[in-house]
């Protein structure tokens, strides 16, 4: 009877949607393109490519990106909830050769639905994004 009682708390309480995590340990690779004028999508220029690999809670991802920066300018990575709260989680500053390598552990990687990239000043000292300069749109599980 204890059992049935658990398993039928796990299913009540919505414990089963870290089941689903599980299933989306797929590796993704997307486009990186130029943003559309007015910052609506990207369907622009391909400047590089982005790969996620996710396991569970735990993000790995790996982006190279073409063109350098302006002068004084660097590139910084940044995933989006773009419909939703429109959360900013910067992933940091591309390194000098336009690669990008960014692993961590987050509460829920899953709710993001884009990956922008932002030219940002050279030691910039305000914590938002500019606006992208290119980036992609996820694909599920992401966006969930």
């Amino acid at each position: 009877m204890f059992p049935l009682i658990v398993l039928s708390m796990v299913i009540t309480l919505g414990i089963t949607p870290s089941l689903s995590l599980l299933k989306a340990d797929a590796q993704q690779t997307f486009d990186i393109t130029t943003a559309v004028a007015g910052g609506n999508g990207f369907s622009g220029e391909k400047i590089g490519t982005l790969t996620i690999e996710p396991a569970g809670h735990t993000v790995h991802i790996t982006a190279k990106i073409a063109p350098a920066p302006d002068e004084g300018k660097i590139y910084e990575a940044w995933l989006v909830e773009e419909g939703g709260s429109g959360y900013k989680l910067s992933l940091g500053e591309f390194a000098k050769n336009g690669t990008l390598d960014y692993r961590e552990t987050l509460v829920n990687p899953y709710t993001y639905t884009q990956f922008i990239v932002t030219k940002e000043p050279f030691e910039d000292k305000d914590p938002n994004a500019a606006a992208p300069f290119g980036g992609t749109q996820l694909q599920a599980p992401f966006g969930q």
